[in-house]
């Protein structure tokens, strides 16, 4: 009862007051990531569940908007199984996994409050190293990666703060493009698919580095008002 307390005032002193980010954000992250699994026409592959480790290194350009490097590693279990009761094992066996990725994150401002949601986009690689067994002799595999991830930064001082996030991270099997025209216009598309896709949630320690940035300030532009026109008066 005494912990909570003296937990409560400080909670209630955090959430009055906003603080300010700086330039450069390192953030070394943990987390879980769940197994992920790909159906095929009479097997079906499945990489397990397992604990995932890395970190960022965020560019802020502004309080609203940052570049970010990103790296993950997770070592697992994959493997191949026949459908069917008892899913007896084809093929299978260790495999590390290490993203190397680049995007933007967008934050999101609340008035009066050190909670700082956002949303962010990634491309980059994702490099598949498979353990070497005398059942298998694969080599490294790398592949284009795309990911994507969604959380909030909660700030205790601009330069300490807590990063909670869950992100979905995915090698790309494929491309595909074409060019199309009509009576209407013309164009092209591009198309990218994947059979991997890698839910995390993740927690990290926010270390602010650089200078603080400065408060945004918008500020209404100045619009004359016009003068009200003389009565007419009609006889």
């Amino acid at each position: 009862m005494r912990k909570i307390l003296l937990i409560l005032p400080l909670a209630i002193l955090l959430a009055l007051h906003t603080f300010a980010q700086t330039q450069v954000e390192l953030i070394p992250t943990a987390g879980y990531t769940f197994p992920s699994r790909t159906d095929f026409y009479d097997t079906y592959g499945r990489i397990n569940s397992g604990l995932n480790f890395g970190g960022s290194l965020k560019f802020n350009l502004n309080r609203s908007f940052g570049i970010e490097l990103l790296y993950n590693h997770m070592n697992t279990q994959s493997g191949l199984y026949e459908y069917g009761y008892g899913g007896d094992k084809v093929a299978g066996g260790d495999l590390r996994l290490d993203y190397y990725m680049i995007g933007g994150v967008q934050s999101f401002n609340i008035p009066n409050s050190t909670v700082r949601p956002f949303i962010g986009a990634f491309v980059g690689a994702a490099v598949l190293s498979p353990g070497t067994s005398p059942e298998n002799n694969y080599a490294n595999d790398t592949k284009f990666a795309m990911g994507v991830q969604l959380g909030t930064n909660i700030y205790v001082s601009p330069r300490v703060g807590l990063q909670l996030k869950a992100q979905v991270l995915s090698p790309v099997d494929g491309a595909g493009g074409g060019f199309y025209f009509s009576n209407y216009g013309a164009g092209t598309t591009i198309d990218g698919y994947s059979s991997i896709y890698q839910f995390s949630l993740n927690a990290g320690l926010i270390i602010g580095l650089g200078q603080v940035l400065p408060e945004q300030v918008y500020r209404r532009s100045y619009r004359p008002r016009a003068r009200p026109r003389p009565y007419r008066y009609y006889y």
